[in-house]
């Protein structure tokens, strides 16, 4: 599935979903997401971002794209085909990503630059396809950048096969394939990439990196796994089971919610289906969350509250 939106002189961005829908059960992938906090807040989770009747939270394995005059930039890059994982969401799955891509005019050998927030499996898997028994980098003239401290931890846990049901082999099948091309560059919080701006966003993982894209006179920020769901904006304590460090992940999550709502930029959510991003807003003491065009969807600014 694809959606694509305009960003004005040319540009567009594109949502490119390999998966999307209720996934995993809610308190086991959001332990402090409580019973109550979603019952609370059902009038705009329920049936969009969290199935009531089996608590199950609505969630996307995604690719975002980015087509510009002078580059096509991939901010991460999903699950990709073929891959062995521990999830079965993820697992040797088949998926007409490419044949999308071409149809919006960014075949694979068109892509310039591959952006990664982090190295967990769902964001590094169309680096490569499988070719002739071989895993064989997918962007072949694209320049691929990765955060440093997440590269050296993902290859010390594979190396000791620490953490399978987290990390999975995907060093071995979707990065080591790009290192060895000398395909890769490592990339650091304040450096600028085809007008991308990484900042420093940890906690998820020790290097995750968010991507900030100023154009058209719009903040644009694609925000990796600070957010898994959209239940973390009114309330910014609640992590995925997935971080690796959960104090240090709230903070970089109010952070960016400051900075969201303090500038307005739009947010684009790694896990989250939904091309026009969200706002953010004040509300009270904390925040709340509005989709950039309206939707007849019964959220907006003023949801959030366990009362």
């Amino acid at each position: 599935m694809m959606k694509t939106q305009a960003l004005g002189g040319g540009a567009e961005v594109v949502q490119i979903v390999e998966f999307d829908g209720p996934t995993h059960d809610a308190q086991w992938m959001m332990p402090d997401a409580t019973p109550a906090i979603l019952e609370a807040n059902s009038a705009w989770l329920r049936d969009r971002f969290w199935m009531p009747r089996t608590n199950r939270l609505v969630f996307s394995y995604q690719l975002w794209l980015v087509k510009m005059s002078d580059a096509i930039v991939l901010v991460d890059t999903g699950c990709g085909n073929a891959k062995q994982r521990v999830s079965p969401y993820q697992n040797m799955i088949n998926t007409p990503v490419l044949d999308w891509m071409e149809g919006v005019g960014a075949a694979p050998e068109k892509v310039t630059h591959v952006l990664h927030t982090h190295l967990h499996s769902d964001h590094v898997g169309w680096n490569t396809r499988l070719l002739d028994g071989r895993w064989t980098p997918t962007f072949p003239n694209a320049t691929y950048y990765m955060p440093r401290l997440d590269y050296d931890m993902f290859t010390r846990h594979e190396a000791q096969k620490m953490s399978p049901d987290m990390y999975d082999e995907v060093i071995t099948d979707s990065v080591k394939p790009i290192v060895d091309e000398g395909m890769s560059r490592f990339i650091e919080d304040g450096d600028e990439v085809a007008g991308f701006v990484a900042r420093a966003a940890p906690g998820h993982t020790p290097g995750q990196l968010i991507y900030s894209l100023h154009h058209n006179g719009e903040e644009i920020i694609f925000s990796g796994d600070v957010f898994h769901s959209p239940i973390q904006v009114p309330f910014p304590h609640i992590n995925s089971r997935w971080c690796e460090d959960q104090s240090l992940a709230r903070v970089t999550r109010g952070k960016l919610l400051e900075h969201a709502a303090r500038t307005n930029a739009r947010l684009l959510p790694a896990h989250i289906e939904g091309v026009e991003g969200w706002r953010v807003v004040r509300s009270g003491e904390g925040y709340a969350i509005g989709f950039d065009q309206p939707r007849d969807c019964g959220c907006g600014a003023r949801f959030g509250t366990t009362d």
